[in-house]
């Protein structure tokens, strides 16, 4: 029997107990009134520890910190799934028209699949009632549709040249883009426009300033072109080396003198058919006798072919390649920080100086085509020069077997590139004899020599493009150009495409 069923059995025995027995109605009257104190104090009580709190016993912030945790959920389901969800609401667009099919609703792996997978994890936490929470759900979902989408913002070098500075500023424009679309909708509730538009002036004022104050400038990307950069790399590298005043053992320095003569007499090296040769081996010999800096021993590298003249013979200058190549394979040899920066700048000099044999081979042959503007066009004019590079040794030796290799590849072009190349033959800019066969046939029957004119023009064009392309890629692999300063990159582009991008998926 619960409390309520005593206390009307003990009504009904009151009103028993007034028709008989006065004690036994006072007796009653008690029992009821100590019920009553008992039913009282058991509804006051505090409820036991480890039930679950009342809305009443959260507090603001922790009401708040759920509401913004949701809203983040809802943030990542929509940017996952934005991809999905535009190319459903485009063919939903092409069924309207047509007639054909009906909408597409809830595509796997849209917005509404992710977030019903995370709906459980917000199971407990109930829809926002106040403004507060409103606001602080709708920043939760710019964080993190933020997070989301931050990664794909890697795929550009201004972006991961500065990642931390980049994070930190979409973390800033994602709390403002919140905070500004949930004010707004406030103020305008039934409002579209007014989310958007307080999300992206939030978004845009928070990132402005968190850019500037993280250094991201929002000029164009500063870039170093490629050659500049190995200059600037080998510069760097050769500074340190100078700065180094640690001298070589005497050993060490005789181990060199002892392998460059070997080398020389099984050469056969003699004074009287090879003196420059002999000359540039005995100031070696006399270099090593005194303490030398690592320095010293790359000055005595370059002079081994920087000391032979021009006019020399076949012979002299090969032996003084050997006499390179020995000091060279020394220096590489060595377990030490400042000789790596020697093959440092040795790499960094040699990639410059290939990519600007290239660059000039190339510049030439564009000339050489503008001025003549007969006798073959562009590409012909490119190949002639890059086959020069590589069927002459001197010029061929700044590049490793790679790089000729692929220098050759574009001597000899791609299949497409030499079908383009036949085809541009009949282009009337091509030359005089194509010219005056285009008016001629023109004049003939125009319906056929017009249209071939036009794909002779469109081959050499498209033939041109595709050859300065494969140019320019052997160009970025000898020496790839580079963003000078990270703050000086444009990385604030970037992520505006994500504002905008997150602003798109929200109202998709």
């Amino acid at each position: 029997m619960n409390l309520e069923q005593l206390l009307a059995a003990l009504a009904n025995a009151d009103a028993l107990a007034q028709q008989g027995d006065a004690q036994a109605a006072q007796d009653a009257r008690q029992l009821a009134q100590l019920v009553r104190q008992a039913q009282g104090a058991q509804s006051a009580r505090p409820q036991p520890t480890g039930q679950p709190s009342t809305a009443e016993n959260v507090s603001d912030f922790e009401r708040l910190a759920a509401q913004a945790g949701a809203g983040s959920q809802v943030g990542i389901a929509q940017m996952l799934g934005f991809p999905v969800d535009a190319f459903a609401s485009a063919l939903s667009g092409v069924g309207e028209l047509t007639g054909l099919y009906g909408p597409i609703e809830a595509p796997i792996g849209g917005s509404q699949f992710f977030d019903a997978l995370m709906q459980p994890i917000r199971a407990n936490v109930p829809e926002p009632t106040t403004s507060g929470e409103r606001i602080a759900r709708r920043v939760g979902q710019e964080v993190g549709a933020a997070a989301t989408g931050l990664p794909l913002a890697f795929a550009a070098p201004a972006v991961r040249s500065a990642p931390v500075a980049a994070a930190a500023v979409e973390g800033g424009a994602a709390l403002g883009a919140g905070l500004g679309a949930g004010l707004l909708s406030e103020q305008f509730p039934d409002s579209q426009m007014a989310d958007i538009g307080g999300a992206l002036l939030g978004g845009l004022t928070a990132g402005g300033v968190g850019a500037r104050v993280a250094g991201l400038g929002d000029t164009a990307a500063v870039v170093r072109p490629g050659i500049e950069e190995q200059r600037a790399i080998a510069s760097d590298a050769y500074s340190q080396v100078r700065a180094d005043t640690r001298t070589l053992s005497q050993p060490m320095a005789q181990s060199l003198a002892d392998r460059v003569a070997n080398r020389m007499a099984n050469e056969r090296l003699s004074a009287r058919s090879s003196p420059a040769a002999a000359n540039v081996l005995q100031a070696i010999l006399e270099d090593t006798q005194v303490p030398l800096r690592l320095e010293d021993v790359e000055q005595l590298r370059r002079l081994t072919t920087d000391s032979i003249p021009a006019t020399a013979s076949k012979t002299e200058r090969r032996l003084g390649q050997i006499m390179k190549q020995e000091i060279t394979d020394f220096l590489d040899e060595l377990d030490d920080p400042v000789a790596d920066l020697l093959v440092e700048g040795r790499t960094a000099t040699r990639r410059g100086s290939a990519a600007a044999d290239v660059e000039r081979a190339t510049d030439r042959a564009v000339l050489r085509a503008a001025s003549t503007g007969s006798g073959g066009n562009e590409i012909n004019a490119i190949r002639q020069n890059l086959r020069r590079i590589v069927e002459t040794p001197r010029l061929a030796r700044s590049f490793t077997a790679d790089e000729l290799a692929a220098m050759r590849q574009i001597v000899e072009g791609t299949a497409d590139q030499n079908v383009m190349r036949s085809l541009s033959r009949i282009a009337p800019t091509s030359g005089g004899l194509a010219a005056m066969l285009g008016i001629g046939g023109t004049l003939a029957t125009p319906e056929v020599a017009i249209p071939l004119m036009a794909v002779g023009e469109a081959a050499r064009f498209a033939g041109e493009r595709s050859t300065r392309g494969s140019i320019q890629g052997l160009l970025q692999s000898l020496a790839p150009d580079r963003v000078v300063t990270p703050g000086q990159q444009g990385a604030t582009s970037v992520l505006r495409g994500l504002l905008a991008a997150r602003t798109a998926a929200q109202n998709e």
